[in-house]
C-alpha cells in the first residue's frame, strides 16, 4: 500500500494466458524485510447473510485446469485503500458494482494518532479488526495511516449483497476451491509479496494488533496448476501479477493466512 521501489513478480493478461511478461518483485522503500518475531492469533471468523442474493460468476477453465475469474482491473483511488479496492473487484466477480469510494465511506473510521515507543514503532493504535486505522491518505513508514482488517470489509461484502466468508488459516488449496466455485478470494499480504515476522501494537480496547509496513489486500482471481502460480490484481498500481504459489503460500504468512472470500 506504500509507495515502493522496483524487483520481480510475473504479470499475465487474462485474455492472453500464454504471453506472460516478466515483471520485477518489489521491495520495501525503507528496505525493511523482517520484523520482531511474534505469532498471529487465530481471528474469529465471520461469515455474513447477503441482503440481495449476488449473481453467480463463471470462471473460465482451460484443459489444463487453471481457472480465472473476470475480475477487473483496477487501481486504488486512495493511497492506503487498498483494501476497498480489493473488494471492488471480489464483488464485480460477482456482477456486484460497487465504487471504492462508497465502500470506504461505508467502514467505521480510527483517526487517532499512533502512539510510538522509545524504539519509533507504534505502541498503542486503532485496531484494524473493528475500524480502519489512521488516515487513508498517511505514509505507513511513518505511522500517519495504516488500513483495517477482515471483519469490517466482510460486513461491507454483506452490505453490497455479497456472502462474506473471513478469517485467517486460508491455504492456496482453500483459495482454489473457492475460485473454482467462481469466487475471488481477498487475501491480506504485503507490497513487496514476501514474507514478514510481524510486529504487535495494542489497540485502545486492549487487542494485540499484528501488524507490518506495506500492510496490502490482494484479490485472488486465478490459477493454474500446470504452472504452479497464481494470478491476482495488485490494486496498488491497477495491473495483474502472477506469483508461484510456494512465493504467494509464503507471503500469506505475515498476517497468518488473513482473508475473505465473496460469494
Amino acid at each position: 500500500m506504500i509507495r515502493l521501489r522496483r524487483p520481480a513478480v510475473a504479470a499475465v493478461g487474462l485474455l492472453t494466458l500464454a504471453a506472460a511478461v516478466a515483471l520485477p518483485l518489489w521491495t520495501l522503500a525503507d528496505g525493511t524485510t523482517s520484523h520482531a518475531t511474534g505469532q498471529i492469533p487465530p481471528g474469529p471468523t465471520v461469515v455474513s447473510t447477503p441482503t440481495a442474493p449476488a449473481q453467480t460468476a463463471t470462471p473460465v477453465v482451460t484443459d489444463a485446469g487453471a481457472v480465472y475469474l473476470p475480475g477487473p482491473i483496477i487501481k486504488q483511488d486512495l493511497a492506503l485503500d487498498c483494501e476497498s479496492a480489493a473488494l471492488q473487484v471480489a464483488l464485480a466477480v460477482r456482477h456486484i458494482e460497487v465504487p471504492q469510494d462508497r465502500i470506504f465511506a461505508s467502514l467505521p473510521q480510527d483517526p487517532r494518532p499512533v502512539q510510538l515507543g522509545a524504539d519509533g514503532y507504534p505502541v498503542r493504535w486503532g485496531d484494524p479488526f473493528t475500524a480502519f486505522v489512521g488516515d487513508v491518505n498517511g505514509y505507513e513508514p511513518r505511522f500517519t495511516g495504516y488500513g483495517v482488517y477482515y471483519p469490517p470489509i466482510v460486513a461491507a461484502a454483506e452490505r453490497y449483497g455479497a456472502t462474506a466468508d473471513g478469517h485467517t488459516g486460508w491455504t492456496i488449496a482453500g483459495i482454489v476451491a473457492q475460485l473454482r466455485l467462481g469466487n475471488a478470494v481477498v487475501i491480506w499480504l504485503t507490497s513487496d509479496f514476501k514474507a514478514h515476522i510481524p510486529r504487535y501494537w495494542t489497540a485502545w480496547d486492549g487487542t494485540r494488533v499484528p501488524w507490518a509496513i506495506g500492510e496490502h489486500a490482494v484479490p485472488v482471481i486465478g490459477y493454474d496448476p500446470v504452472q504452479n502460480t497464481v494470478t491476482f490484481v495488485d490494486v496498488l498500481y491497477g495491473v495483474q501479477r502472477t506469483m508461484t504459489t510456494q512465493a504467494f503460500a509464503a507471503a500469506m504468512t505475515t498476517f497468518g493466512g488473513m482473508g475473505i472470500t465473496v460469494s
